[in-house]
């Protein structure tokens, strides 16, 4: 039988592989925050609205780097969706914790 190669100039995308450490950071960060203000009953402080901001900002980043990972060319796209996904449910929880803290 007739082994078959395949030789592709495909590599990995740099910016995907940025947007998917971006958002597992965030995902992190946030569920930290969310845990650290349940178990103080709502009164976490300071220090915890500072991670959750910054936690939003690797989000939004981390979308924008995944949405350039995705235009690249002859480059993989499972890091590009990937970031994107895990920056997506990132901000969909802030807007989650807006909706819940607004009485929405």
């Amino acid at each position: 039988m007739k082994r078959r190669y395949k030789f592709t100039v495909r590599n990995l995308s740099r910016a995907g592989i940025r947007s998917s450490v971006r958002g597992m950071i965030a995902l992190l960060l946030t569920g930290g925050m969310v845990a650290t203000a349940y178990m103080e009953y709502g009164q976490a402080g300071k220090q915890i609205a500072v991670l959750g901001l910054l936690a939003l900002l690797l989000a939004l980043t981390g979308l924008y780097q995944g949405i350039r990972g995705l235009g690249e060319e002859d480059t993989y796209k499972g890091f590009p969706y990937m970031g994107c996904v895990l920056n997506g449910l990132v901000l969909l929880a802030f807007v989650g914790i807006y909706l819940l803290g607004t009485g929405w």
